[in-house]
């Protein structure tokens, strides 16, 4: 693993080996200004911030609708994203930053389960919720062991009726 992290405009990759904590989320904000402040302002705060390894990617994708953040992060294991969120130090560093943008309760907390393809095509935009039309699926199972939270891929942006997402910005610590 390596200690850079860089800038990423893709999607996470789903089902990274390494990865053994998912986080999961939708933000929802007033209008796409506020939205793309809120994505940004986040990506920020964690660029800047002193991350350790554990801390694999996060995330902001933008909403088909103009108001909506999915965001999805992921950590080596729960208990280093434990050790790194119960810091004061971190908290001061990022939690502040991101209640100042946005007030969110936390997110779902997951482990990558498995992708199911559904038909071949090219991944354009992720719905949170199971859907026959899709091109893939993405199962994360939550701490719990009973909740379960699919993504679905999907190759197309669809007709408007439910949020699409798409990525916008990400923060990644490279495999290798």
């Amino acid at each position: 693993m390596t200690n850079v992290l860089v800038e990423s405009s893709s999607f996470p990759e789903f089902g990274r080996p390494d990865a053994g904590l998912v986080l999961i989320s939708e933000w929802r904000t007033p209008d796409a200004e506020r939205r793309q402040a809120v994505m940004d302002g986040v990506i920020d705060a964690w660029a800047e911030a002193r991350l350790p390894e554990s801390f694999l990617g996060r995330y902001c994708l933008v909403g088909s609708d103009g108001l909506t953040i999915l965001n999805y992060a992921q950590w080596t294991d729960a208990a280093a994203h434990h050790a790194f969120a119960a810091d004061p130090a971190n908290q001061r560093a990022i939690a502040e930053s991101v209640q100042a943008l946005i007030s969110v309760g936390p997110p779902g907390r997951y482990r990558y389960e498995r992708s199911v393809v559904l038909r071949e095509g090219p991944l354009r935009t992720l719905a949170t919720a199971p859907s026959e039309t899709g091109v893939a699926q993405y199962v994360h199972r939550g701490e719990d062991g009973k909740t379960v939270r699919v993504l679905t891929a999907h190759d197309d942006e669809g007709d408007g009726t439910t949020v699409r997402f798409r990525p916008c910005r990400g923060l990644v610590r490279p495999r290798g």
